[in-house]
C-alpha cells in the first residue's frame, strides 16, 4: 500500500479547516439540523432525572461564568462546564444518535461542544452546522478505524469522542491547520472510558459523554493561545491507533474524506435502550403486531443475534434503570407487554412488574455465526415467537428501525423530540425551540438561540 504523503492526522485537521457549509449539500444539511432535533431532545430528557440532578449540583457548587446555556432549566454556566452537563445529559436515556461500523454516539460530544462554544463566540448557524459536520466525520472516521478490536475494552464515543468535539470547537474557532492539528493531539491524548463500568451497571457512561466534550473543547481553546500538540496523535509510533488497538488498515476509514459525509450515515434510536437491543426489539414488536397476541399467550422467544450484542446486553438484571436498558430479556418483555419500549418503560416501579417477571423466563438469546458474518454492517437479529395455541412466526431483522436504510421520519424524530422534552420544559417552550433548530442556518448568531427560556 502506498502512503499518502501527509499523515491521517494532519489530513483530518486540514478537512476541519477547509469544510465550508457550501460544500454541503442539501441532504447533509437535513439530516444535520435532524440530529440538532434529536440531540436536544435527548439532552431535555435526560436533564429531568436524578442522575442529572448531581452533575448539575457539582457545576453550581463550582460556579463559573456565565458564558453558555445548560438546557433543562437554561442557566448559564462556563462554556467548557456546558458542553460537559449537555453531553452528560445527552446520554442517560440512552436514546441518543449512533453510527453502525463506528460503535459511536456522535451527538453527545459533538453537538454539545458545538452549541456551547457557539453560543459563546456568537457563532452564526451555519457555522455551527459546519462545525457538527466536521466533528462528526472526524469521530465517526477514527471509530471506524480502531474497530471492532478497540470496543472489546474501550468506550468509544468516550475515547473518539474527543477527537470529534476538538474537531468542532476547532472549527468553530477558525483554528488554522496547525492549531487544528495541535487540538487533535491534544484531545487524543486525553482518551479514556473502560467497558469496565458495565460489570457493574454504573453512570460512568454519561461521564465519558461529558469527559468528551469537555476535552475537545478544552484543547481547541489551548490551542487557540498556542499550546501545541502532537502532530501524528492518530498514526504515530506511541499514538492512539497503536495504543488503543490491534486493527491495521487504518487508512481505508479515510480514503473518502472531504467526498463523503459521514453524519449522513446517523442512526436514530427508536427506543430507549443500548442500540443492540433494538433489531431483537423491532423483530419483537412487528410480530405482536402481526400475531396480535398478549403476554399470556406467549410460551417461547428464540432471538439470534451477535456476539457484540450479547456481551454487552445478554445479562438478565433488569433491577435498576441502566442494568434495565442493557438487558435484551427485559427490552424484548417490555416490548411483549407494553407494546412499547421508551422511557417509561424504565422506571423504577415498572422494572419488576410481575408481568415483566413472567415473561422473562421465556426468552431465550444466543448469538450465531450467521448473525456475526452480518455485523458491524448490519446489527442484525432473528427473532422467533412461539404461542401456547402452537402458532409460531419468525423474522429476521437487518436494519433496525432507526438505520439509515430504515431511517426515523422527520415525523418521528419530532414525536420523540416533543415526546422527550415534555420530561423537562412546556409545550410552547418545546415547540419554539424546535422551530429555531429547523431555521438554525438563517440565524445570523447563536448567542441568543436559547433567549427567552
Amino acid at each position: 500500500m502506498t502512503v499518502p504523503e501527509k499523515g491521517i492526522s494532519r489530513r483530518c485537521a486540514e478537512f476541519v479547516t477547509s469544510l465550508d457549509h457550501s460544500d454541503l449539500g442539501r441532504e447533509t444539511v437535513s439530516v444535520t439540523k435532524k440530529c440538532i432535533v434529536d440531540w436536544l431532545g435527548c439532552v431535555l430528557g435526560g436533564a429531568s432525572t436524578p442522575a442529572a440532578g448531581i452533575i448539575k449540583g457539582v457545576v453550581n457548587e463550582m460556579g463559573g461564568r456565565e458564558q453558555a446555556t445548560m438546557a433543562g432549566d437554561f442557566s448559564k454556566t462556563s462554556v467548557l462546564q456546558a458542553a460537559t452537563v449537555n453531553a452528560y445529559n445527552c446520554h442517560i436515556l440512552e436514546m441518543d444518535d449512533v453510527h453502525k461500523s463506528a460503535v459511536v454516539h456522535p451527538a453527545a460530544p459533538v453537538i454539545s461542544a458545538a452549541f456551547a462554544l457557539g453560543e459563546y463566540l456568537g457563532s452564526s448557524g451555519k457555522e455551527v452546522i459546519e462545525a457538527i459536520v466536521a466533528g462528526y466525520d472526524v469521530m465517526i472516521r477514527i471509530g471506524e478505524a480502531v474497530m471492532p478490536s478497540h470496543y472489546e475494552i474501550w468506550h468509544s464515543t468516550a475515547t473518539c469522542g474527543n477527537f470529534g468535539a476538538a474537531a468542532a470547537s476547532a472549527r468553530l474557532l477558525k483554528l488554522d491547520a496547525t492549531q487544528t492539528l495541535y487540538s487533535l493531539g491534544n484531545a487524543g491524548t486525553q482518551a479514556a472510558g473502560l467497558w469496565e463500568f458495565a460489570s457493574d451497571n454504573a453512570m460512568t457512561k454519561y461521564l465519558h459523554c461529558g469527559k468528551a466534550a469537555y476535552n475537545g473543547v478544552l484543547s481547541s481553546l489551548m490551542a487557540k493561545r498556542g499550546f501545541d500538540g502532537a502532530t501524528r496523535i492518530l498514526e504515530g509510533d506511541r499514538g492512539f491507533f497503536r495504543a488503543y488497538s490491534r486493527e491495521s488498515d487504518f487508512e481505508r476509514s479515510f480514503e473518502d474524506m472531504g467526498r463523503k459525509y459521514k453524519i449522513d450515515e446517523t442512526v436514530y434510536k427508536p427506543y430507549a435502550s443500548c442500540r443492540h437491543t433494538h433489531g431483537p426489539i423491532n423483530g419483537v414488536l412487528v410480530l405482536r403486531s402481526r400475531m396480535g397476541f398478549s403476554w399470556e399467550d406467549v410460551e417461547s422467544v428464540t432471538v439470534e443475534t451477535y456476539g457484540t450484542a450479547l456481551k454487552l446486553a445478554g445479562n438478565r438484571d433488569h433491577s435498576t434503570p441502566p442494568a434495565a436498558r442493557f438487558s435484551l430479556a427485559y427490552c424484548l418483555a417490555a416490548a411483549i407487554v407494553f407494546g412499547k419500549v421508551g422511557v417509561e418503560q424504565f422506571r423504577e416501579e415498572i422494572l419488576d412488574d410481575p408481568r415483566i417477571t413472567a415473561v422473562t423466563p421465556r426468552i431465550r438469546i444466543e448469538a450465531t455465526p450467521e448473525m456475526d458474518a452480518m455485523h458491524p454492517e448490519k446489527w442484525p437479529s432473528r427473532t422467533t415467537v412461539k404461542l401456547k395455541n402452537g402458532d409460531s412466526e419468525t423474522l429476521l431483522v437487518e436494519y433496525p428501525k432507526g438505520d439509515p436504510e430504515n431511517t426515523m421520519t422527520d415525523e418521528e424524530i419530532r414525536e420523540k423530540y416533543l415526546a422527550l422534552s415534555a420530561l423537562a420544559i412546556p409545550e410552547e417552550k418545546a415547540r419554539l425551540l424546535l422551530d429555531r433548530c429547523y431555521s438554525i442556518e438563517e440565524r445570523e448568531s447563536m448567542a441568543d438561540f436559547f433567549q427567552g427560556l
